[in-house]
């Protein structure tokens, strides 16, 4: 996932293809289109609840219910919030990206780009990173229900 997120941002990194009238942009970034994020983040969300089942059975379910069976809506909204974050981090990153290399194209369009296209370069690393290590951390957290510092301390110690 990480690899695929980093191409495709760096695809519309590299050159500013919306400077060119195209009538669909299929020369852009995959990652500023909303359906492309949208996918990857269900893939996510598809990839946990499954981690959860495989590992844990139908003993997963009872997350929903705890501390108390009160927390049940705020614990099934927290399923659909997940993806929707996640989702929406990398399409509005991507996209404000972009969005100022054309501008800063269409205002000065010589050198004054160039350093945000290599910013561009940079954000669209990080945001690979964020969302592949987001998915990985909220995987883990389905299959061993604890929270990160304990699964984090016990990969350290090797139990």
């Amino acid at each position: 996932m990480f690899l695929f997120i980093f191409v495709s941002n760096r695809s519309g990194a590299l050159l500013p293809w919306r400077v060119f009238e195209l009538p669909h942009g299929e020369l852009a970034a995959p990652t500023n289109d909303i359906n492309t994020t949208v996918a990857l983040a269900l893939l996510t969300s598809v990839a946990y609840f499954y981690a959860g089942l495989h590992k844990r059975g139908l003993s997963y379910f009872s997350k929903y219910i705890q501390p108390t069976p009160v927390l049940l809506p705020i614990n099934i909204l927290e399923d659909f919030t997940k993806p929707l974050s996640l989702s929406f981090r990398l399409f509005g990153n991507i996209l404000a990206d972009e969005l100022v290399v054309v501008v800063l194209i269409s205002l000065v369009p010589l050198v004054v780009p160039i350093p945000m296209m290599f910013l561009g370069l940079f954000t669209s690393a990080i945001q690979a990173l964020i969302l592949a290590t987001l998915s990985a951390a909220y995987i883990a957290w389905r299959i061993y229900g604890r929270s990160s510092l304990d699964f984090f301390f016990s990969i350290q110690s090797g139990t």
